[in-house]
């Protein structure tokens, strides 16, 4: 029942930013690292605001128990201010989703459209490339789209980040050119206990050259990519990405419960 005045320039103009706080069995997952990465986009576009971060987990503890929520997402709206007028901050439950096991022992199809965010490290609402891009995906049958820069570079999803592997190294996108996810920094902590790590481009036109290709979010955890618009990569899992999943799950059930 929020409401904010459609005169409000700052919502207008999107200059807001937002964070996914994933709640698991009643327990809020990393909210500390979401709110790091909320303050962090909030400085990258310069909105200014007095909230901290013990505030905003205790207003989440409040809505988490109020609400009953036990496997949810709290997002995090940040809304910058207008002259004369304080940033505004919005918390909210929505539904969380939860995908056929088979989308990770399978994998599953993705789609490429070209175009990059205008600030790809925050996470602002400036939104309408990724909704053009996962329509048109949903209009394909493929669980997300690509967005692919003008040096036909491969960036991320819409709502995911986009991992290689080949050889023994993972190989993800440099991070000055993506948004740097919990998920997608999870990811880059533990890879290491397994294989090297390598941040730099990733060419659409190699896609074939590499072993394999997953995406992470905060909801998708870590999920095989099989195919790229009609390029078949894999029809089973690999190795490294199987371990990666383990590895994830076991890293996860330790948070969840400390």
């Amino acid at each position: 029942k929020a409401c904010i005045s459609v005169y409000n320039k700052a919502l207008f103009f999107d200059f807001a930013v937002y964070s996914n706080i994933r709640v698991i069995q009643g327990k809020m997952f990393l909210p500390e690292l979401e709110i790091k990465k909320l303050f962090e986009s909030s400085k990258i576009i310069e909105i200014s605001h007095n909230f901290t971060e013990e505030k905003i987990i205790e207003w989440t503890r409040k809505l988490i128990k109020k609400n009953n929520l036990k496997d949810a997402l709290v997002r995090v709206l940040l809304i910058g201010p207008e002259k004369g007028t304080e940033s505004i901050l919005f918390l909210f439950p929505i539904g969380l989703t939860f995908y056929p096991n088979k989308f990770y022992n399978k994998g599953v199809k993705l789609i490429t459209f070209e175009g990059a965010r205008l600030f790809p490290t925050s996470k602002s609402k400036d939104l309408l490339l990724c909704y053009l891009a996962y329509r048109e995906a949903a209009k394909r049958n493929a669980l997300d789209a690509l967005l692919i820069d003008g040096d036909k570079n491969i960036r991320e999803g819409t709502r995911s980040s986009f991992f290689v592997i080949k050889n023994n190294a993972l190989i993800a996108p440099p991070k000055e050119k993506v948004l740097e996810g919990v998920t997608r920094k999870i990811i880059l902590d533990i890879a290491p206990t397994i294989m090297n790590v390598k941040k730099e481009n990733i060419l659409l036109e190699k896609i074939k050259e590499y072993d394999e290709c997953f995406i992470t979010g905060t909801t998708l955890n870590v999920m095989p990519v099989k195919q790229i618009n009609n390029i078949i990569l894999k029809k089973e899992v690999g190795k490294k990405v199987k371990e990666l999943q383990k590895l994830f799950k076991e890293y996860c059930d330790k948070m969840i419960l400390k």
